[in-house]
């Protein structure tokens, strides 16, 4: 046979291969996207929304309805002050941009819905590109680039951020960390693409703090390049480098009011994240300048100590706050009878507990692709080496956040798939080249080990005896308090799970919500629950409430416990005190209502 015959067969076998992949990854795309969206489609989409979801439709209202761009509060939020939000107006544009190009077609009603299940269906293909983007980048194959985006789509811990009605910000988080692993494995070529991973570093951080530790792992990665490479990549590592400094600094002023960088927010992008963003690049500019006089690999490892020292000092110093709990503010009785029971901000052990079947799910497959990315490493060319760097040190970072809080699995799944794929074809090529990678897939995958879990249940809950968690409310959706709308506006105190639907779905104000900030409605709800009769009638009168409200479907167990004779406690058993007015919402109502007599 001919080189000409040969190379002809490669190029065909290429060609084939590329088909494949325009196929199967929309058909994987489509049959997910539709499997995400069905519970929307069939029971309605604004009943889909999250509690977070719900207050992102609030806020975004707002801002339509002319709030200030640099006025992040919630006014309806615990009246008269309101409360003080700490989510980014990054996420609240491009949804009010499109629901105002829907509207005139549309009406508002039906814009926000259409809305609702675009944006989460378009950050949910831009996160199955870069996945794929990731494997191919890792692997040069087709079968893992297919077998990752299978592992994606099958990645429970993550989906339901993208399922319709999502428009929390996690999904956008997600699909920007994944952009900058994308880019920064591609540092050592391309100036242009260590840029864009710096500036998709700090857009991530403008929208929220979650990915802080994945990012700040990628950014030791790109430090450590520079210390062993030193000059062929100095200008790929200065382009990272004045990427995140720049686009951090223009984000500020558009985001912030110039007046608030020196305050010591540290639950949102702010002063003490911009310092550590503006002061990395800077730092890593620096690094590479020095260089250019003294270039060693003893100097470069000094420089970069020495900066980084400066660099936490002077964080130390102006924020040293930020190092405490982000709840030690909080009243005891929030953070036992909330806090303690938030899902996504569990801990391992508290996973355990209440969860033991989804441990498999969401860390075992994480913890196991961090294994292969490390046999992968060793195994790899070193051209290759720093890519692997790059991947391992992002997963083990979002997988060292899981632990602390079970909300870092998502983007760990999300990553980890192209990782597994990509690193199980290099140690055992043989699987790389048939069905018997996605076969692999699939059963290690997190559903696959979702449904392992599921199996041993009850085996599981034998071992552990698992607590019930006290956030589970059935009473969270717009329609649950759609009967509301019926009152004239007031303020209402409601469970914190329907604080947001509440906002959303009528004009009343709400006190409680589950939000950090919003310590006071929380602490005002808990207590007035609490209370016995006397007390929680003057807490309503000095609060000047207008309406009670409770989820008559599943009261408040954990109150309930702690004072049988409280409010909460009583309105479950059918006792209404003197000073509440019951109000008929229907036979079909799974909320109950009481007008505050005054």
């Amino acid at each position: 046979m001919s080189d000409l015959t040969v190379a002809s067969d490669r190029a065909a076998h290429r060609g084939q291969r590329g088909a494949d992949l325009k196929i199967l990854i929309p058909l994987l795309f489509l049959a997910a996207s539709v499997t995400l969206a069905w519970p929307a489609i069939n029971g309605g989409v604004f009943d889909a929304l999250s509690t977070d979801d719900a207050m992102r439709l609030v806020g975004v209202a707002d801002l339509i309805g002319g709030q200030g761009w640099f006025d992040v509060f919630q006014h309806r939020m615990d009246p008269p002050a309101g409360t003080s939000m700490h989510w980014s107006r990054l996420i609240d544009a491009p949804l009010a941009g499109l629901i105002l190009l829907l509207k005139p077609l549309l009406g508002m009603r039906d814009a926000q819905a259409v809305t609702l299940y675009l944006w989460p269906t378009l950050l949910f293909a831009a996160a199955l590109a870069l996945i794929a983007a990731i494997a191919r980048q890792l692997s040069n194959g087709t079968a893992p680039v297919i077998a990752a985006v299978v592992l994606a789509v099958l990645s429970v811990p993550a989906l339901v951020h993208f399922r319709a009605g999502a428009i929390d910000h996690h999904n956008a988080q997600i699909v920007l960390l994944l952009a900058l692993v994308l880019m920064t494995t591609q540092i050592e070529q391309s100036a242009v693409k260590a840029a864009l991973g710096g500036l998709m570093a700090s857009l991530s951080l403008a929208i929220g703090l979650e990915t802080l530790p994945a990012i700040a792992a990628t950014g030791v990665a790109v430090s450590g390049l520079f210390v062993w490479r030193g000059a062929p990549v100095a200008r790929q590592v200065g382009a990272f480098g004045a990427g995140l400094a720049a686009s951090s600094l223009l984000l500020a002023p558009a985001l912030l009011p110039l007046s608030s960088l020196a305050a010591p927010v540290c639950d949102a992008f702010g002063g003490p994240v911009l310092l550590l963003t503006a002061g990395g690049g800077i730092g890593l500019m620096l690094m590479v300048g020095i260089d250019r006089y003294a270039s060693t690999r003893r100097m470069r490892a000094a420089s970069g100590a020495a900066l980084g020292v400066v660099l936490v000092g002077a964080f130390l110093a102006l924020f040293s706050g930020c190092i405490a709990s982000p709840f030690g503010h909080l009243d005891p009785i929030v953070r036992s009878l909330w806090v303690n029971n938030i899902a996504e901000a569990i801990s391992f052990g508290r996973m355990l507990q209440l969860f033991p079947e989804r441990v498999a799910s969401y860390y075992v497959f994480p913890i196991m692709t961090l294994g292969l990315a490390a046999m992968a490493l060793i195994r790899s060319r070193p051209a290759e080496r720093f890519r692997w760097i790059v991947v391992s040190a992002t997963l083990a970072a979002l997988v060292g956040f899981g632990f602390m809080q079970m909300r870092g699995l998502a983007a760990a799944s999300m990553v980890a798939a192209p990782v597994f794929a990509a690193s199980f074809g290099i140690l055992w090529p043989r699987f790389a080249a048939g069905p018997r990678l996605l076969l692999v897939a699939i059963v290690a995958s997190p559903f696959g080990l979702a449904v392992a879990g599921l199996s041993a249940k009850p085996m599981l809950d034998a071992i552990f005896e698992p607590e019930a968690i006290g956030d589970l409310s059935p009473c969270r959706s717009l329609s649950d308090v759609a009967s509301l709308k019926q009152l004239p506006k007031g303020r209402v105190m409601a469970p914190l799970d329907l604080g947001p639907a509440i906002l959303a779905e009528t004009g009343h104000e709400v006190f409680a919500g589950p939000y950090h900030r919003n310590n006071d409605g929380n602490t005002a709800l808990i207590k007035l629950m609490l209370a016995p009769m006397a007390t929680a009638q003057r807490i309503l009168r000095d609060r000047g409430v207008d309406y009670v409200v409770t989820c008559s479907a599943a009261p408040d167990r954990n109150i309930i416990k702690l004072a049988p004779e409280g409010l909460e406690a009583r309105l479950g058993r059918g006792q209404t005190p003197e000073f509440l007015e019951p109000i008929d919402l229907g036979p079909a109502a799974r909320i109950s209502a009481w007008r505050v007599l005054k």
